[in-house]
């Protein structure tokens, strides 16, 4: 009977670990705050899970514990990449929306790059390579930063960009807040605008950042103040 019971135990507990899990769902999106279809999401669990986000939304199911769920996306403009690092405590309903962002992999940066080192001095026996190797070696450090320099300018140029485009959804925000006496809730707001959740809160974060707002948390939502001047 002990070793029907045990057995019975281990069985139970396995089965308990099993069942005992959450969902996790979202949507991906790139700087522009657009749904992007077609991401590969990716989560370490055992075994590994992969899916491809067709509409732009993903849903997933894990088991307790801790886990990194990853976003994918290329197209003709490059690597996009997302990463994000989860913990499972309980089952039930977890939404975790992904943000791509441009992904640049140190290998790429020499990838075509044929650098065909030949000895100069055949005869001298004694000659020693590395005063070829450290030239070269210094030439492609100052190349690496200089690629490195001109993305980061390439990439701030396009966030400010984005920015710039955001501006008339901005002044919107602050002009349906000057006609309701300088006071509403975010859900209130998001009811104004044909935006997702996601990037109301990144708009009221932009205002509040620059000194417009003033966010007041109140229960389960906020209530967005408009500062005086």
């Amino acid at each position: 009977m002990k070793k029907i019971a045990f057995s019975l135990l281990i069985i139970f507990t396995f089965f308990l670990s099993f069942v005992q899990g959450a969902t996790i769902s979202g949507s991906i999106y790139d700087l522009s705050l657009n749904k992007v279809k077609n991401a590969i999401i990716e989560v370490n669990s055992n075994p590994k899970q992969r899916i491809v986000a067709l509409d732009g939304t993903y849903e997933i199911e894990i088991p307790i514990g801790k886990y990194t769920i990853t976003a994918t996306y290329q197209n003709n403009g490059g690597i996009m990449k997302a990463e994000e690092n989860i913990t499972v405590v309980d089952d039930g309903i977890y939404i975790l929306d992904l943000f791509l962002y441009p992904y640049f992999d140190e290998e790429d940066l020499f990838e075509g790059l044929d650098i065909n080192i030949k000895n100069p001095y055949p005869v001298q026996k004694e000659f020693n390579i590395l005063w070829l190797l450290v030239p070269i070696a210094i030439t492609m450090f100052v190349f690496l930063i200089i690629l490195v320099k001109v993305n980061t300018r390439i990439l701030k140029k396009e966030i400010e960009e984005e920015m710039h485009m955001a501006d008339d959804d901005l002044k919107k925000i602050l002009k349906l807040l000057r006609k309701n006496k300088g006071r509403l809730t975010q859900k209130e707001i998001r009811k104004e605008f044909p935006l997702s959740e996601a990037k109301i809160s990144l708009m009221i974060a932009e205002l509040e950042s620059l000194g417009k707002i003033k966010k007041i948390k109140k229960g389960r939502g906020n209530i967005i103040v408009l500062k005086k001047k």
